[in-house]
């Protein structure tokens, strides 16, 4: 009788692991089709998440002319307040603004060129969604004297949406993840003046609650990295406790002043 030991094949947390992605893999045109067989590299790659890094706020709003991409002289009154609020968190060594672009006028692949003209590595895309409406309010039945419609609060406003990010990383066209943040608000006033008063109470809205939404961004940074960590781990066999070592993602989220 003898034995000899077998050659056992390697399984497959042992084989070797594909490397993360090093470019996009979409086609480079505003619709960003992708291939099958692009689409099974992404879903198979490790995820990647480097920071500290360089990060642009590039706010998306509707563009003004239908007939096609055209420059907005606007800015979301939320975004000075927002990037504040990042600028004070490790995870990024510099937080900037950008130029605003038309909301879905250029494709994904614009927004890759603009944020290498910055040389940032990632980018969180803002936008503001508010509906606004007006009511008349118990004071109204004054308006029916004269002197009563100059001064009496006979107007209900009320702007209610929601403010978001979506962080995107610009090296691999992907979208890491979106946060959102519902908002309200209103206020009474007089009949003058009516459309400015509204556009105020929206601004003054999305400028207090925008850094609410930089510490909303931050966590759910950290569960990223934690997620990605715990996945990464999980790919090559691995069943050590996932923790977050990168560096800037450890520690307390960015700390604001309540409102």
């Amino acid at each position: 009788m003898s034995s000899a030991r077998m050659a056992v094949e390697p399984s497959a947390a042992q084989a070797p692991q594909p490397p993360p992605l090093d470019r996009s893999l979409f086609a480079r045109d505003p619709n960003g089709q992708l291939a099958e067989d692009a689409l099974q590299k992404i879903l198979a790659a490790p995820i990647e998440l480097s920071l500290p890094s360089r990060v642009g706020v590039l706010p998306i709003m509707t563009a003004k002319d239908w007939r096609g991409p055209s420059p907005d002289d606007r800015v979301p009154p939320g975004v000075a307040n927002f990037v504040g609020a990042l600028r004070r968190d490790p995870a990024f060594s510099l937080v900037t603004q950008t130029m605003v672009i038309p909301s879905g006028a250029l494709g994904m692949e614009a927004l890759r060129e603009v944020a290498a003209r910055y040389r940032l590595r990632y980018l969180l895309l803002y936008r503001e969604v508010l509906a606004k409406k007006s009511n008349l309010g118990p004071w109204a039945w004054g308006y029916v004297t004269i002197v009563g419609a100059f001064f009496l609060p006979g107007q209900r406003q009320e702007v209610y949406g929601y403010i978001e990010a979506s962080m995107f990383d610009v090296k691999t066209g992907l979208l890491m993840f979106t946060t959102r943040r519902a908002i309200t608000a209103g206020q009474t006033t007089n009949r003058w003046n009516k459309a400015d008063k509204l556009d105020k109470l929206a601004a003054n809205a999305t400028s207090k609650f925008s850094p609410d939404l930089a510490v909303d961004v931050l966590s759910d940074l950290r569960r990223f990295g934690a997620a990605a960590e715990a996945e990464n781990l999980h790919r090559r066999g691995e069943t050590v406790e996932p923790i977050v070592t990168v560096p800037g993602l450890d520690g307390p989220s960015v700390a604001t002043d309540s409102h």
